[in-house]
């Protein structure tokens, strides 16, 4: 390889120009250096430079921020890849936690403690959950693994970083005598199919605030998970949390009365209303026909809650408990994956294990009675 050292004759500076292979986009890569006192100087320093193009420890510029990478190339970088849903969540939890925290940090700079430090410090300090302090994690060790390959670092702080480990929370969830109760007491309520859904369908927050009389097929007894309202109630997202979530739930016949009920009180609402009616053909929504707001459905929840005189829990711990009157009732656990739509059957397993040893038992007494009962009777 050519290694020439160039004169600038109007500052008296040298300067040089090499090649760095190709980029990702199979384009030349050229290096530029200027402004060297001598010649000398400008043939040390391009000799370094191809040393560590030639070793691949070349990095373009050590002085790049951490957040301007993780708000620009980064989350650039995943726009394009994620559904819109995963994307936004990323994106707030950028903002929100990492540029806060890393705020003027040189990424060159940054080092294992440094991490191990932001860790604890979302452990102890955020009140964030299990999950949110994982996916957290998962953006900082994405990131870092990016700009390495990117090559704006030669080091990569993130993958020596240890996790501390977070302190799984005790499920919640209600005995089936503590949902009946809820459920009778819910049916006065304007929002009572909201809980209806959710504690026959396992439907998610989101999910049942998103969703549309179209996605509803009363013919069949069934609805299509199709559409999610963000967390924030400003906006219908045409998508779901992953590729599982977009289900299909069969209904029972006791929803799907009380779903025609809302039908019927939804084209009411719409008569009254008149042009000021906004129709997002949604099945839980303002008298406007506008989403109704998360915190809506929540501060209603929660009265319901003290009205009924059952334990506290989440408006998602509807969906556990859900899942745990399934299990305990021996539902194959398949089954339960399809209607709740996770995306692999060992997060059915793993989030409900506490229920699993109680099914594991009454299937083998219910087998051993077949077996031997049936044994016995032909004797």
């Amino acid at each position: 390889m050519q290694m020439k050292v160039n004169k600038d004759e109007n500052k008296g500076t040298y300067w040089f120009v090499v090649s760095a292979g190709k980029d990702e986009n199979g384009k030349r890569r050229q290096i530029k250096r200027r402004g060297f006192k001598t010649e000398k100087e400008a043939m040390k320093e391009m000799r370094k430079i191809l040393q560590q193009v030639d070793d691949q420890t070349y990095v373009k510029n050590t002085h790049v921020k951490y957040t301007e990478f993780l708000q620009g190339e980064w989350l650039q970088s995943k726009e394009v890849k994620l559904r819109t849903v995963t994307y936004r969540t990323y994106k707030s939890n950028v903002l929100k936690h990492i540029v806060p925290y890393f705020e003027n940090q040189e990424m060159s700079k940054i080092t294992t403690v440094l991490i191990e430090k932001f860790y604890v410090f979302l452990l102890r300090d955020t009140g964030l959950s299990e999950r949110s302090i994982q996916d957290i994690q998962k953006i900082v060790k994405s990131s870092f693994k990016m700009a390495q390959r990117r090559k704006y670092i030669t080091y990569n702080p993130a993958v020596d970083a240890e996790a501390p480990k977070v302190p799984h929370k005790e499920m919640s969830v209600w005995n089936l005598e503590e949902a009946v109760r809820f459920l009778k007491l819910a049916e006065k309520d304007d929002l009572h199919v909201a809980f209806l859904l959710a504690l026959t369908t396992g439907m998610r927050q989101s999910e049942i605030l998103g969703l549309r009389w179209k996605d509803i097929d009363f013919d069949e007894g069934n609805l299509r998970v199709r559409q999610t309202l963000s967390h924030d109630g400003k906006e219908l997202i045409q998508a779901t949390k992953t590729k599982s979530s977009a289900r299909t739930i069969a209904l029972i016949d006791r929803t799907t009365g009380d779903l025609k009920k809302q039908l019927r009180k939804i084209k009411k609402q719409r008569l009254a209303a008149g042009s000021s009616y906004v129709d997002n053909d949604l099945v839980i929504c303002t008298k406007s026909g506008k989403p109704l707001n998360p915190r809506n459905l929540l501060r209603k929840f929660y009265s319901l809650i003290k009205k009924a005189d059952v334990p506290p829990i989440r408006f998602h711990d509807l969906r556990h408990t859900v899942a745990t009157l399934m299990l305990a009732r021996n539902i194959n656990p398949k089954v339960v994956k399809e209607i709740l739509g996770h995306s692999d059957i060992r997060v059915t397993l793993d989030t409900y294990s506490h229920v699993l040893p109680s099914v594991h038992k009454q299937t083998a007494s219910q087998y051993g009675d077949m077996l031997f009962g049936q044994s016995i009777n032909q004797g």
